[in-house]
């Protein structure tokens, strides 16, 4: 499989000759607070392909055959 060098994210072209460009990850940026994280959880919904397995440390404590996505989504129906 052969992999573009240089990808778009909206307006910003990123390559080996872009300036920085730093994605945010949203694991515990809510700072406990039950509000940011259900909207963090809605942005991941527009951001996150639905078919991504998780990492090997989340299939080891949660249902290993369940994706990122499904995972997520679930979170918020837990706590509403």
């Amino acid at each position: 499989m052969n992999f573009s060098k240089k990808i778009q994210v909206g307006a910003r072209s990123i390559s080996k000759d872009s300036p920085t460009f730093v994605i945010a990850e949203a694991g515990v940026n809510h700072g406990g607070d039950m509000g940011v994280a259900k909207q963090l959880i809605d942005k991941a919904e527009n951001l996150i392909l639905s078919n991504i397995q998780k990492a090997p440390y989340q299939k080891n404590t949660t249902d290993a055959c369940e994706t990122q996505f499904d995972m997520l989504k679930s979170y918020t129906s837990v706590y509403n």
